[in-house]
């Protein structure tokens, strides 16, 4: 059967982060997190939760591909400081 085994979206493999961050070279203030082995229901939390925050202007999240068993987070705030807070 093509489909992975079931494991493989809830198990981080050895030498892999769960959360990694980058800057984002367009946009002032703002970073993406790629969150790995996560799905719609970590992505949609974590975006209600920023948004509640009065420094937050942006936050949102996509999976890039339903294979692929990781959601990336994009955030957006007044000042670069809270960013760093985070990470």
């Amino acid at each position: 059967m093509n489909a992975p085994d079931r494991y493989e979206r809830f198990v981080v493999p050895e030498g892999t982060k769960k959360v990694s961050y980058e800057r984002d070279t367009k946009i002032i203030n703002a970073a993406a997190f790629t969150i790995e082995r996560e799905d719609h229901t970590i992505g949609n939390i974590l975006r209600m939760q920023l948004h509640r925050d009065e420094n937050v202007l942006f936050a949102g999240y996509k999976l890039p591909h339903p294979l692929q068993y990781k959601i990336i987070v994009r955030v957006c705030d007044v000042s670069l400081n809270f960013i760093s807070l985070l990470f």
